[in-house]
């Protein structure tokens, strides 16, 4: 049996979560705070109450329609270098460890730029906030097994060009 919950209580569990989904999908805060507010305002104005079992479903539906109209062909900024290294956990680095993580981060972020956009989202949604395949799969309005195969995609991908950064560094 479904429980209905009331809309404060619908925000406060899956705000977050729906946010995350639409900053990868737009790659900015700004956009995906707008997309975040439209899709509870969207969800608010639907009429009828949500169902405990399909509230987060529905909300990525909505935040997924919402950046594919207003993005007819997406663009993922990746997230600011700064923001980033702020949300890499390290206590007082010094000057090389600084300069060695922004090097790290260039070459992630250049890497990550040349995925396929799907694979993109997946493995930022994957790597960055932690959500498992099915979570994915939901959020992306995919098969489990279709989530997989980008995610394994992605990470040869990924390793491939990293090995490739690697060895031109280490050549002399």
């Amino acid at each position: 049996m479904d429980a209905q919950l009331n809309f404060s209580d619908i925000y406060r569990q899956h705000a977050e979560a729906v946010f995350r989904l639409a900053w990868v999908l737009t790659g900015n805060r700004s956009d995906a705070e707008d997309l975040c507010s439209e899709a509870f305002a969207r969800a608010l104005a639907g009429g009828g109450q949500i169902v405990q079992s399909t509230v987060r479903s529905y909300l990525y539906a909505i935040v997924r329609n919402l950046a594919a109209s207003r993005y007819r062909r997406p663009r993922v900024e990746l997230a600011a270098q700064d923001e980033l290294v702020d949300a890499t956990p390290s206590p007082d680095p010094g000057p090389e460890q600084q300069a060695e993580l922004r090097q790290q981060i260039t070459q992630a972020s250049s890497a990550l730029s040349t995925l396929n956009e799907g694979e993109r989202h997946a493995l930022l949604l994957c790597a960055q906030y932690g959500l498992s395949t099915s979570e994915i799969a939901r959020a992306l309005g995919l098969a489990p097994g279709h989530v997989r195969v980008r995610l394994h995609r992605a990470r040869r991908h990924l390793q491939a060009i990293l090995d490739q950064q690697e060895r031109r560094h280490a050549s002399p």
